[in-house]
């Protein structure tokens, strides 16, 4: 007497469930990279946020010093303004302030300052003349827009009395985000390509753990599906 044959629903539902496996670990997978872009996206954003602090902190540090000078008695305009130029020029000492202008109340640019530029050998050479905003943004005549590379902060300078909100001028910084950004997003940069290292490893890892367990549990199945099969023998022959 022939053995009666296997259902089918058995092969099907082995299917099915691999179908399903795979599914659930293209999902997965999807759901790491986005994981891993919005790290990127939200860390880029930190790093922006982190210069602007920076960049207003800087500025207002520097008015401080500026009212100081400006509410100073002085023999006269010439004094006052040699004072002023030697401190902007301290302030434009710092490495990522390429510029720093002075203006009146009524916007007239008093002193400026720019950065010491630096030659190939490491060797400071003469400061460059300080541009306008019309330089920065490429709107005077054989200049080009150089915003990308440099960010303007502005701040006003007003008397130092609480009870006297007398405006003195204005200070601008122009800062070069690359001397606050590049040390900091290039750690983040290596952060994140080893995340993604130990997430392959990881994968990889669980690929191997899934291929030895499942050679154990068809050995197994094998065992005692042997173990349970009746003998072919016939007694009576």
């Amino acid at each position: 007497m022939k053995q009666a044959e296997q259902p089918l629903y058995p092969k099907l539902s082995s299917i099915y469930n691999k179908i399903l496996q795979l599914a659930s670990a293209i999902l997965l997978i999807i759901l790491l990279i986005s994981i891993l872009q919005s790290t990127g996206v939200k860390n880029s954003k930190n790093l922006t946020e982190h210069f602007t602090f920076i960049g207003k902190q800087q500025l207002q540090q520097a008015v401080a010093g500026a009212v100081v000078i400006i509410e100073q008695d002085h023999k006269n305009n010439i004094e006052k303004k040699a004072l002023l130029q030697g401190y902007l020029d301290g302030l434009a000492a710092v490495n990522f302030v390429k510029q720093a202008h002075l203006y009146d109340a009524t916007g007239l640019l008093l002193v400026s300052a720019t950065s010491m530029e630096i030659d190939k050998q490491g060797n400071e050479i003469a400061r460059p003349k300080a541009k306008s905003i019309n330089d920065l943004y490429g709107i005077s005549p054989q200049q080009r827009n150089v915003t990308d590379k440099l960010t303007l902060f502005i701040e006003e300078i007003r008397h130092s009395d609480s009870a006297n909100h007398k405006l003195h001028g204005y200070l601008r910084f122009t800062i070069e985000p690359s001397y606050l950004i590049d040390i900091l997003a290039k750690a983040d940069e290596e952060q994140q390509s080893l995340h993604r290292l130990m997430l392959l490893l990881a994968g990889v890892v669980g690929f191997l753990l899934t291929r030895g367990l499942n050679r154990f549990s068809r050995r197994g199945y094998r065992l005692n599906s042997n173990a349970q099969k009746p003998s072919s023998n016939n007694p009576n022959t």
